[in-house]
């Protein structure tokens, strides 16, 4: 009984967390500036550590938690950026609902893959959704419908945010291979990115798309 009360919350939290999220990639700027406003040294802090774009670290608190840092998804993931538990320990968190020790976290993890990804900031979101395993095995954004649509809402909310135009990958979603969050997808979207390696990659891609870097 215990044990179903307990999975029932979890479920009503991450409805409500899923829900919200959606919320706010309907915000306008000003909306989702105004949410944004309780965290902004701490964004601010950790964007200039990491060199990650500070439109950047608010979209992706957008489309995980819309500003929520209680949200809880039924996957087990936490706080404003929502991270799993294997996430917060890799970087070190001790409480993820702590919304600094979240934001630190998440910046360094999108820093991370951004550095792991040469610059490629298509890829760099997908693993944040997906993790790295899945990019690395489809040298792209992995065949997931949820992933597709994540890296679109991740990046329409950075332009609305940022003034900029950044273009959204197509999403495939008819016929195909079952993906694993419950779609059906035909294709692997593949980055319009450099695939040099290492850092003649990232500098070609910060020479492509500036505006996408901390400088």
């Amino acid at each position: 009984m215990k044990y179903a009360l307990l999975l029932a919350t979890s479920l009503l939290w991450g409805m409500a967390s899923s829900a919200g999220a959606q919320v706010c990639v309907s915000m306008n700027a000003d909306g989702i500036e105004k949410k944004a406003t309780p965290h902004l040294e701490t964004i601010s802090k950790y964007s200039g550590q990491y060199g990650v774009d500070t439109a950047m670290i608010k979209a992706v608190i957008a489309v995980e938690s819309c500003y929520n840092n209680t949200a809880v998804s039924p996957k087990g993931a936490q706080g404003l950026m929502q991270l799993i538990p294997a996430t917060a320990a890799r970087f070190g968190v001790e409480d993820s609902f702590n919304s600094t020790q979240n934001i630190h976290a998440g910046t360094r993890y999108l820093s991370w893959l951004m550095q792991r990804y040469n610059g490629d900031l298509y890829k760099a979101i997908a693993a944040y959704n997906a993790g790295e395993g899945a990019v690395d095995k489809y040298q792209g954004i992995p065949p997931y419908n949820e992933t597709q649509h994540y890296v679109r809402r991740v990046l329409t909310v950075y332009n609305r945010l940022s003034g900029q135009a950044v273009a959204l990958p197509a999403v495939t979603t008819t016929g195909g291979k079952v993906s694993k969050a419950g779609g059906r997808v035909s294709a692997v979207y593949q980055s319009p990115f450099a695939g040099k390696p290492g850092r003649s990659g990232l500098m070609a891609n910060k020479a492509k798309a500036p505006h996408l870097y901390k400088r």
